[in-house]
């Protein structure tokens, strides 16, 4: 039996409100810990409100709705759980209050005829379609236009390079928030030298992000019973798995990757092979055996020092190694292999009728293969001297539990995804530029949302040009987190917005374009790359893109502008933490709703506008010396006056990741408020045959 109900808001508003609250206690940097038990007695103790959420044993499919969307948008950006739940309860609350109140209501208009629940209905189509409408229009519109004069850059020079300064101001921030102020700042140095040397070259930047996001699990290693201060960075990789021969070898070690046995089977797999009679047998084995021997004399002659194999050899194998001098390490997951491949740049050997005679080539060189102990476990430590743009290292996390341990490493793997977000820049076509006080219907909301979509550029191998988009160099002092002055009181950058056209003269364009599905900027070997993590339809490429940039000397500092056509963020764009871009963007969605002329995107705009507010209300509701009030005063009065923005916490924030995080909890709210009615299935459907007619079902 299934039962159907409704889609009810006011259960929506109740199962987030419920969530926010498991996690309320832990945002920010003076949030607590949270205690987590599980059915075998187990506990953890833990900031991560990930991990919280999907802990939780939620019977509502809403609710896990919910979780699921926190969950991913926490495994692409690396953070933002909580605030995203926070979030979301408030703007389900503020439009909860939207459908209660009927009469007058914008929502309501032109369905007085229907039955209820067909209003209800259409009310809850129109809201998820107002919300789209608002992210897809006027959010980009909004940050374009107002909140990137308050942006600044956590590059430190024209070649987009970051100091190790400013990287430790965004990652220490980011550690207050996952695992509070007791290994903050250990675990922002342990990234900031992973990062480092990692990094082979200036431009290996994305590669390495992505190779260290794709392969955490292989890259670092966790050691209980030992103090935290303990984890460390090493020079390498260790491989999950010890020795099964291993003989030393001392200056460059050639060494060979192998998928496969190195002995020949009796029969090929699906072939059947017969045997008349034991003589046979024995002969075939003999064959077996000295084919084995020829293969690892052939592995010795090459001088071949060590065996990296994805399966376990057989004893012969392991014989004739030891007597060739040959280290074997077996049994390695295939995502070391590929981690191996990857970065040396080789296949796998597979021994044939062909090559045991021939030359070896895909052969990797390293500096040392050895053991290594770490806790009560054997690895094998293994230094490369030729990669690509990674280098290897990997870390050690240590911890008195196993809890700690991977708390740390979840929140080290985190900080590398939201770099990985830093490094990013969102580009708005042209269609979303569209002014934000046209009306939009249903058909034309259908057709701008096809042809509107957000693109997400790496900037990261634009060397030797500013990757900042109307963004403030920050200075390489202790203060870090300086706010941007207002360029539009510079006059040289007031020149230049009303000379527009002449300076568009002066500047050579820099696009090269090889082909129509790929843009080039700079004339750097790496195309512009485009996302749909936002919008889920197709993307189109970037054209014609320019840059106008002008320096100017002001107040001890330098200011950097810089314009890329219809950039709304540009890669590496940061504000200073402690709710700045949540007041921020509510000041400037509040002046936007007053004149604004739709009824409905006003009204959208002034709830999302609340709704932010409830992230700085919980960041400062412990605090004696600047309660929520005194800073939203000091915040709005300044934005008022034209000031800069009064810091009151140190340490960066990544941009893209807020704007991400916004997107997000609109799609959530938007596909939430789509559902018409939610069935329950008490048991598992019966599974029907290809050949079972309608009528015998």
């Amino acid at each position: 039996m299934a039962s159907a109900a409704s889609l009810d808001v006011g259960r929506l508003v109740q199962e987030a409100e419920a969530l926010a609250s498991a996690v309320r206690g832990a945002l920010g940097p003076r949030g607590g810990q949270m205690l987590l038990t599980r059915p075998t007695g187990e506990t953890l103790l833990t900031r991560d409100g990930r991990r919280v959420l999907e802990a939780l044993n939620l019977g509502p499919p809403t609710a896990r709705m919910m979780v699921a969307c926190v969950s991913r948008h926490h495994s692409m950006t690396g953070d933002g759980a909580k605030t995203f739940i926070i979030l979301l309860s408030k703007l389900l609350r503020g439009l909860q209050a939207i459908l209660d109140k009927r009469e007058g209501s914008p929502f309501c208009e032109d369905i007085q005829r229907r039955e209820s629940y067909q209003k209800h209905c259409h009310s809850l189509k129109q809201i998820s379609q107002s919300l789209m409408t608002f992210q897809t229009h006027i959010l980009d519109h909004i940050m374009a236009q107002d909140l990137r004069k308050h942006f600044l850059s956590a590059f430190s020079s024209w070649e987009g390079e970051i100091s190790r300064d400013t990287m430790e101001s965004i990652l220490e921030a980011y550690f207050c928030g996952r695992i509070g102020n007791s290994h903050q700042k250990l675990l922002s140095q342990l990234s900031c030298d992973f990062y480092y040397k990692c990094i082979s070259f200036k431009n290996g930047r994305n590669e390495m992000l992505n190779l260290v996001n794709e392969y955490f699990v292989e890259l670092h290693s966790a050691v209980t019973g030992l103090p935290v201060s303990n984890s460390r960075i090493l020079e390498g990789f260790v491989l999950h798995r010890d020795f099964a021969v291993y003989c030393p070898a001392d200056g460059d070690i050639r060494m060979l990757i192998v998928t496969e046995s190195i002995d020949s089977a009796l029969s090929a797999s699906g072939l059947e092979f017969v045997v008349n009679a034991e003589v046979q047998y024995q002969a075939s084995q003999v064959w077996i055996t000295k084919r084995t021997e020829a293969i690892m004399k052939h592995l010795q002659n090459n001088n071949i020092k060590v065996l990296l194999s994805s399966v376990k050899q057989q004893e012969i194998v392991i014989y004739y190694a030891k007597i060739s001098g040959i280290s074997i390490v077996e049994c390695l997951s295939s995502e070391e292999i590929s981690l191996l491949c990857k970065t040396t740049g080789i296949s796998p050997f597979i021994p044939t009728r062909d090559n045991i005679c021939s030359e070896i080539t895909e052969t990797m060189i390293a500096k040392f293969c050895q053991p290594l102990v770490l806790g009560s476990k054997r690895y094998v430590h293994l230094g490369l001297t030729k990669t690509c743009a990674f280098q290897p290292h990997c870390v050690i996390f240590c911890g008195p539990v196993h809890g700690v341990t991977e708390q740390h490493a979840s929140a080290f793997h985190g900080a590398f995804k939201m770099l990985q977000q830093l490094f990013k820049a969102v580009d708005l076509s042209d269609g979303c530029e569209a002014q934000p006080e046209t009306p939009v219907n249903g058909q034309q909301l259908k057709t701008s949302m096809a042809e509107t979509e957000k693109q997400f550029i790496d900037f990261s191998s634009l060397v030797g040009e500013n990757p900042s988009c109307n963004q403030t160099d920050l200075q390489k002092s202790a203060d870090l987190a300086m706010p941007i002055v207002e360029l539009e009181s510079d006059f040289m950058f007031s020149a230049l917005i009303d000379r527009g056209s002449s300076v568009r003269e002066l500047q050579k364009p820099p696009v090269k374009c090889q082909h129509p599905s790929e843009t080039w900027i700079k004339n750097k070997s790496e195309p512009v790359v485009t996302n749909h993590r936002i919008c889920n339809d197709a993307m189109t490429a970037i054209e014609n893109t320019s840059t106008s940039v002008v320096s100017k000397q002001l107040n001890s500092y330098k200011h950097t502008v810089q314009s890329y056509t219809n950039v709304v963020i540009q890669a590496g764009s940061v504000l200073p933490v402690g709710g700045n871009f949540e007041i921020l963007l509510h000041y400037y969605l509040h002046s936007y709703a007053k004149q604004c002329q739709q009824p409905k995107i006003t009204l959208i705009s002034t709830v999302i506008a609340d709704a932010l507010l409830s992230i700085p209300k919980i960041l400062y509701s412990t605090t004696k010396e600047n309660s929520f009030t005194q800073v939203f005063f000091k915040a709005t009065s300044a934005l008022q006056t034209n000031q800069q923005l009064p810091m009151h916490q140190q340490g960066l924030e990544s941009v893209y990741c807020k704007y991400q995080l916004v997107a997000s909890v609109l799609h959530c709210v938007a596909k939430l408020l789509t559902i018409d009615l939610i069935i329950g299935i008490r048991r598992l459907p019966q599974k029907t045959e290809v050949n079972d007619s309608e009528e015998d079902l």
